[in-house]
């Protein structure tokens, strides 16, 4: 079993690797770009793919033990430059959300949440699209439904994770009562990415069923931001467009 300080080298080892290809002009648009003071080498993502591929292969990262290799991923979430963070999140994509209980990873990401590792939309994203929608293709609604409880988190971006794990999944109908459900918890809170997470799931939901967002839109339409219509509406023809705009901004004039 490797003890700590290895498992300290390994990650090290890497951020070296990472490291070595940062780029100030790149670093500077990236932290304009995405806010939230979130610090960037300014690496670029398949550059960040390709040394960790490199780099689980040459330390033999698959012979550690399972517990092992999820601590050592989990301790990239921990670091303060965005592509740590992302090569944790490539970890499990590549090599690790379908070969642990996936309530583990869901309880030890919780914690990620507690101690306030993720606070940026990029971070959350990327998680959301990269390894919690795995884990729900994987493991079915069961995994869905555990997700969707975060949409209570006090966290904003643990609330955001519980729907925008579900963007490309919309076309299986057993997820839309849970989408639903997160969507109408979410849509009433302040924070703007809580919005916009909506906006998003809409957008994708029309493209299955308009319907379903036209009554979803209706039964909610004060607590929408124009920002969060517009995206909801993004897919709509331009007459369809017109009319929920028109609707939209007749009830925020009153």
């Amino acid at each position: 079993m490797q003890n700590m300080n290895d498992t300290n080298s390994l990650k090290e080892n890497l951020k070296s690797r990472i490291a070595k290809y940062a780029d100030e002009k790149r670093k500077v648009w990236f932290e304009n770009y995405i806010k939230h003071d979130t610090k960037f080498r300014g690496v670029e993502i398949p550059t960040v793919r390709t040394e960790l591929k490199e780099w689980y292969k040459q330390e033999s990262i698959d012979k550690l033990q399972l517990n092992e290799q999820l601590d050592l991923v989990l301790s990239f979430f921990q670091e303060e430059y965005a592509e740590d963070k992302l090569a944790g999140i490539l970890f499990f994509q590549l090599y690790l959300y379908n070969k642990c209980d996936y309530k583990v990873i869901l309880s030890r990401f919780e914690t990620i949440f507690e101690k306030g590792y993720i606070y940026d939309w990029s971070i959350c994203d990327w998680l959301c699209t990269r390894v919690l929608r795995q884990l729900i293709k994987n493991n079915g609604k069961e995994c869905a439904e555990a997700i969707t409880k975060w949409n209570t988190a006090k966290n904003v971006w643990q609330a955001r994770c519980s729907l925008v794990s579900f963007t490309t999944l919309t076309k299986e109908n057993r997820y839309t009562p849970l989408v639903l459900e997160s969507s109408s918890i979410l849509i009433k809170r302040d924070e703007r990415f809580a919005k916009t997470a909506v906006g998003w799931i809409m957008r994708e939901l029309s493209k299955v069923d308009k319907a379903i967002v036209v009554n979803f839109i209706e039964e909610n339409r004060p607590d929408f931001t124009r920002e969060s219509h517009e995206n909801a509406i993004k897919y709509f023809d331009k007459d369809e467009k017109k009319i929920m705009r028109d609707l939209f901004k007749k009830y925020h004039k009153k």
